[in-house]
């Protein structure tokens, strides 16, 4: 076993998905996509992602219309912006290093739940994979139509499973998601870095802080 005890303190870990426990790099998107390129590119230069694709996680718009939407923008057709789509989703790849803490964390007894920025249409993809079975609790913003870092998402985490912040640690890979958990009394992890991230965890679990 990784860890001799469970903390007096520590009884809760929050997990995002994308870049924790789930592989989402944008720069492997780009570097690997084998459909219209100049498509992406134009997605990539005109923030597509930084203006739109926050509303589709935030459940504003469905697959369908974020599709359309896409195809409407760029002016590329509807099949070649749904193979886009696609290829994102089908790229969300499990972490093994990440879904093996999981596990032992769970067989150890932290109660485990997730908080992710995701469509519902992504999520419905991805729910039967192994590591969804081991948390208590999931926030999926687009099931919830609310997006980290508002706070509103976190509360809604803390009321519907009854956790305390004090109590909880809070793992994501975005800067700002974690500054607003941790304002808002969580202990926090900025994944960043896997390396980082996996001794993060551990020291906290070990010491409390």
């Amino acid at each position: 076993l990784i860890f001799d005890f469970i903390s007096l303190y520590m009884k809760n870990i929050v997990f995002d998905l994308g870049g924790v426990v789930l592989d989402w790099n944008p720069r492997k998107v780009e570097a690997n996509f084998q459909g219209n390129r100049a498509l992406l590119r134009y997605l990539l230069d005109h923030d597509f992602f930084q203006q739109y694709w926050t509303e589709f996680d935030r459940g504003t718009y469905t697959e369908k219309e974020i599709i359309d939407l896409m195809s409407s923008l760029s002016g590329f057709p509807v099949e070649e912006c749904r193979e886009l789509v696609e290829f994102v989703k089908f790229s969300l790849t499990d972490i093994p290093e990440t879904v093996r803490l999981i596990r032992q964390l769970a067989e150890e007894g932290y109660s485990l739940y997730c908080l992710s920025n995701m469509s519902v249409e992504f999520y419905e993809y991805l729910k039967p994979r192994e590591f969804f079975h081991y948390f208590k609790g999931q926030i999926i913003s687009g099931i919830e139509k609310l997006v980290k870092p508002d706070m509103a998402i976190y509360r809604l985490l803390t009321t519907r499973f009854g956790l305390h912040p004090s109590e909880t640690l809070f793992v994501d890979d975005l800067e700002k998601n974690v500054d607003v958990a941790q304002s808002m009394g969580f202990h926090v992890v900025h994944f960043a870095d896997r390396e980082k991230g996996y001794a993060g965890i551990r020291e906290f679990i070990r010491t409390g802080k």
